[in-house]
């Protein structure tokens, strides 16, 4: 996916305008009469601090000459200020227009100009704050040129974020950021998570946040076996080098799907329960009282890496395996009044089946399967 050149000329331009307008400030600033009242402030409190050392502290002349020596290195590096932070602010504009013409290039190089630019701005504010020059015309100077620069540093993370999602199809952003959290969009097209889901509504509301994910879902990638076979009936006639093969059909195995689950809130343990709860329930028939007696276990459907592997494919749950370790913590969670306590994490295996009926089997195409068009088979 190639990206538009508009919004990366207009991200540029800003960039360089509002460094441009920082620069200026900052030289006004180097210019104007801040800097030389604060230089002259600084002249009279050196003087007067000489004064007090020489006179009031005859025994420790010596330390005092030392320290009116130390003052007025100080007093002369600052003086010399000015010449450094005009290089600094050149440097930044000189920077910022490297990355005009680096950007035409190579992602790269901008990347280390991010890198760069956001050092400057770190230098500028650790200066600032050795030499206590956070206030006054010279200081807010400085720290506009500095909050200039990162803003232009953050357009150009922007343009290498856009630019590292350039492989991304369309639709894949499956998180959707509101407020302060990230919520995870149910049933999205693009989602490929492995998930076994079914019509939850005929249990009423026992496995709402199943409902809520559109199915059980695997929070890591399980480990999953698939075999599809095909069974010949082997003829012996007499007086022949070589038994026929006589096609009797075709099938797909068992399905095993091993995966491990991780329980970090209460939130994620009444998951893990309703999960657990639903393949233990998906094995049994409706039997003795209530609605539906008579009928067989639910018919689920599994979905998972797209539509070339497992696309709404019915199954059947033939088993499920539950491990519970020792060897790790258990969190507390309280459903319907009465605690629970579950493996913070686990590995919970179900073995599947797939499931056709006479209807569904008579539409099968082979050639619409050969070309990945025919849902829901294996």
């Amino acid at each position: 996916m190639t990206l538009s050149i508009n919004p990366l000329a207009k991200l540029i331009a800003t960039a360089s305008q509002e460094v441009s307008a920082a620069v200026s400030a900052a030289g006004a600033g180097l210019s104007g009469d801040s800097f030389s009242s604060l230089k002259s402030n600084l002249n009279s409190t050196v003087g007067q601090l000489s004064g007090a050392l020489n006179s009031g502290l005859g025994p420790l002349g010596g330390l005092s000459n030392n320290i009116t020596s130390g003052i007025g290195a100080a007093q002369t590096a600052l003086g010399g200020i000015g010449n450094p932070v005009q290089s600094i602010a050149a440097s930044a504009g000189n920077a910022i227009n490297s990355a005009t013409s680096a950007l035409g290039g190579i992602a790269g190089n901008a990347q280390g100009l991010v890198a760069g630019v956001s050092n400057i701005t770190a230098d500028i504010g650790s200066s600032l704050n050795k030499l206590g020059l956070n206030s006054g015309g010279l200081g807010t100077g400085l720290a506009g040129l500095a909050s200039q620069i990162s803003s232009a540093a953050g357009m150009l993370n922007n343009i290498l974020s856009l630019g590292r999602a350039r492989n991304l199809p369309s639709g894949a952003e499956l998180f959707q950021q509101r407020g302060a959290f990230v919520e995870v969009t149910p049933g999205a097209a693009e989602d490929w998570r492995v998930k076994i889901n079914c019509n939850f509504g005929l249990f009423g509301g026992a496995f709402g946040r199943l409902s809520a994910t559109n199915g059980v879902v695997w929070p890591y990638l399980p480990n999953i076996s698939v075999s599809s076979k095909a069974n010949y009936a082997q003829i012996d006639p007499i007086h022949n080098n070589q038994p026929y093969q006589a096609y009797k059909n075709s099938q797909i195995e068992d399905i095993t799907i091993t995966g491990e689950f991780s329980c970090e809130t209460e939130m994620d343990a009444e998951y893990w329960i309703q999960a657990t709860t639903f393949f233990k329930t998906a094995t049994k028939m409706w039997f003795g009282s209530g609605d539906n007696v008579g009928n067989p276990p639910v018919i689920c459907n599994l979905s998972g890496y797209g539509a070339r592997v497992f696309n709404n494919v019915p199954i059947i749950i033939k088993n499920v395996t539950i491990n519970l370790p020792s060897e790790v913590n258990y969190i507390k969670c309280t459903t319907n009044g009465s605690p629970t306590w579950v493996p913070v994490v686990s590995e919970i295996s179900v073995t599947v089946a797939p499931i056709y009926n006479r209807t569904r089997l008579r539409k099968f195409n082979l050639k619409d399967y050969a070309a990945g068009t025919a849902i829901g088979y294996i």
